[in-house]
């Protein structure tokens, strides 16, 4: 990915900065080698204009490779929005009588969940087997070599509007690096934070994004949903824009720097904030006094808002009756004072903020929440590349028990 050997490059276009992280393998653990990111602002809303964006992927790479002095030829990028989705598809392959399973038959039974894609404007993002069933023996985790007449899968696929696709893809290409691959930024934040005993016990994700936020659950180890929020900091910033009378890059700065989820923070108590206006009768003054509160309150109203949508996907899929037991909360939002509080209290389930890990040398600064998805980005490509030449790829090793839900096929 880039032209030093065993480095892989995460892109992550969907926060409120376009970040990139570079790391290396070495013997058994990756190393964290560099990072670059480009300041917010660059993308309007959903109307991204093209120029603009990519010239803040191109800012953002090119800070990475002079702090790691190689050159990027290739990314893993992440992708969201809110058309994802997820559906459960179960396929089958029949084999020749007295065959071992092989490699190719493992791979054709998951490609054929490809077609289960009825919408003829999607695409497929992700493949996720979850479980193969060879005969009457269900669960396995070794198939390969075991005699079988029929090969069964379940697939989780992950799909998007295709237009929003290409155009992510055609974005890249203009900045001159290959797309080595497109992930759901949602699974690869989830990929970052998530603990092993979480995905068992049963957990959501929820990556807050920029024009929207990623949902993701686990059951049993098994993906059980993905999809998008239609619901991120732009909104955020166009309501504090409007109601601060303020341009957007000092909204963006009280969010940032003032900002909290919960609007009854005591550090908000009696306290004010001069705000540049561009209200006439401001300008020529230290800027408008506005009160402390006013500002977590509409926060705090945005992130319930995106937070219920949450819930509801969850409901939905029958996720809410104890499949579920706890939600972890990244993005940059999510470093928000109280924004764990706020989410346990609006969704119903235990909350904690997910921070990157995963990297052997992580600096602190990017031991944040707004870096999940990036440093999810460049494990997963790590975990595509790193394996014996005889294994199957990523998308074909197990990610857990079939999910059991009734009338999906």
């Amino acid at each position: 990915m880039t032209d030093k050997p065993n480095t892989y490059v995460g892109l992550d276009m969907g926060g409120s900065r376009t970040r990139c992280v570079i790391a290396q393998r070495e013997a058994e653990e990756l190393r964290y080698l560099c990072c670059g990111s480009m300041p917010p602002l660059r993308w309007q809303g959903e109307n991204r204009a093209p120029q603009l964006t990519a010239e803040a992927v191109s800012e953002a790479v090119l800070e990475a490779e002079s702090e790691g002095g190689l050159t990027v030829v290739s990314a893993v990028v992440g992708i969201g929005g809110a058309s994802v989705r997820s559906n459960l598809v179960h396929t089958a392959v029949t084999l020749p009588r007295g065959a071992g399973i092989g490699l190719d038959d493992v791979r054709n039974a998951v490609a054929k969940a490809e077609r289960g894609l009825l919408d003829g404007a999607a695409t497929t993002l992700q493949l996720v087997p979850l479980e193969f069933l060879a005969g009457r023996q269900s669960g396995l985790q070794n198939l390969l070599g075991r005699p079988a007449e029929r090969l069964e899968a379940y697939v989780r696929l992950i799909s998007i509007r295709a237009e929003e696709h290409g155009r992510v893809q055609r974005l890249i290409n203009s900045t001159s690096i290959q797309v080595a691959e497109t992930i759901f930024s949602g699974f690869a934040s989830a990929y970052a934070t998530l603990r092993e005993a979480e995905r068992a016990d049963g957990v959501a994700h929820l990556e807050i994004g920029k024009a929207s936020s990623c949902l993701t659950a686990y059951c049993g180890g098994g993906l059980r949903l993905a999809c998008g929020i239609p619901v991120g900091r732009d909104r955020i910033l166009d309501d504090v824009t409007r109601a601060f009378a303020a341009e957007r890059d000092v909204a963006s700065s009280l969010i940032d720097d003032f900002g909290g989820a919960a609007r009854d923070l005591e550090t908000e108590q009696r306290a004010y904030l001069r705000v540049p206006s561009r209200d006439s009768r401001f300008r020529n003054s230290a800027g408008r006094p506005w009160p402390r509160r006013m500002l977590n309150k509409i926060i705090a109203l945005r992130l319930q808002e995106c937070l219920e949508l949450a819930s509801d996907e969850l409901r939905h899929e029958r996720l809410t009756s104890g499949a579920v037991k706890s939600l972890v909360v990244s993005g940059d939002l999510a470093a928000l004072p109280g924004m764990a509080e706020t989410a346990e209290a609006v969704v119903g389930l235990p909350a904690r903020v997910g921070l990157p890990s995963g990297l052997t040398g992580l600096p602190p600064a990017l031991r944040h929440p707004g870096w999940a998805s990036a440093a999810g980005l460049v494990l997963y490509a790590d975990r595509l590349a790193y394996r014996p030449p005889d294994e199957p790829s990523e998308e074909l090793v197990l990610a857990g028990a079939r999910d059991q839900e009734d009338g999906e096929q």
